[in-house]
């Protein structure tokens, strides 16, 4: 991505979530685009493992353990984000996410679960905007973008509180698009459907051992279940291609949108 001619040549991205998997490897893909990248989450010992990453590329990393949902801890680690960067941020991503109780209907679900969901999928991105918006207005410049999920586009049983967050997420991104557009600043939805993780494809391997079939054949049926147009799951540099995009020159003029990335689920 190209900072603007006003600002450093080197950008700066905040990545919550950074520790492991969509996180990490959208930190890792800002650092290759030219950005240097604060890193925010809970795991410093990952965390710095994705910094040891970013820094072989010739890149500053900045490591901020906290949970996102803990305002005081949020609020010391964006202070001490900002005095590295010496106050300036061009991207946030907020990644970090938590998927909940799956399968607890409404009047099963426990309250403390709820909210920690909420907590995590909503309070989280909330905070760091609330703190980096202004930031990114004083510049004149700004490219925020939340992952959310296909379940925050429709309901789902049994996943009430993480369909409830990613919902409320496209909620705030809008509103926040609005009131920031005027000073250069760009705010803007991933939903991402379900990515082929580890775990996912050591449960089909497994299942295509316990039916005597293929591993193709199982990704087959699943995809079928899904109904996926593409007949193929997410991968993550699906989604970091995404975000490419959205921080990058071709999403100047998208805001208060939601990509979705699913391989055709939600048409």
């Amino acid at each position: 991505m190209n900072a603007p001619a006003s600002e450093p040549l080197r950008p700066v991205a905040l990545v919550t979530g950074a520790s492991s998997g969509t996180g990490r490897d959208i930190a890792i893909a800002l650092a290759e685009d030219g950005c240097n990248v604060g890193l925010l989450g809970r795991r410093t010992a990952a965390l710095e493992a994705t910094a040891e990453r970013i820094r072989a590329l010739g890149r500053e990393a900045c490591v901020l353990t906290a949970d996102v949902c803990d305002e005081n801890s949020v609020s010391a680690v964006l202070e001490q984000f900002l005095v590295w960067s010496g106050g300036a941020v061009h991207v946030l991503v907020n990644a970090a996410g938590i998927p909940g109780p799956l399968g607890d209907n409404v009047g099963q679900l426990q309250l403390t679960d709820f909210d920690a969901v909420m907590a995590t999928n909503l309070r989280g991105p909330f905070l760091t905007m609330s703190r980096l918006l202004p930031v990114m207005c004083g510049q004149g410049y700004g490219r925020v973008v939340n992952i959310g999920g296909t379940h925050g586009m429709r309901g789902r049983a049994g996943r009430a509180s993480y369909a409830t967050s990613k919902w409320a997420l496209r909620g705030l991104t809008r509103s926040a698009a609005l009131e920031v557009g005027a000073h250069g600043v760009t705010a803007n939805v991933v939903a991402p459907g379900a990515i082929a993780v580890e775990r996912m494809r050591q449960r089909w391997a497994d299942q295509a051992v316990e039916e005597g079939v293929s591993e193709s054949v199982v990704l087959e049926r699943y995809v079928q279940a899904m109904g996926m147009a593409l007949q193929r799951p997410n991968e993550t540099a699906d989604v970091v291609a995404t975000v490419r995009f959205l921080v990058g020159e071709g999403g100047r003029n998208i805001t208060g949108q939601e990509i979705v990335v699913d391989g055709g689920v939600i048409v």
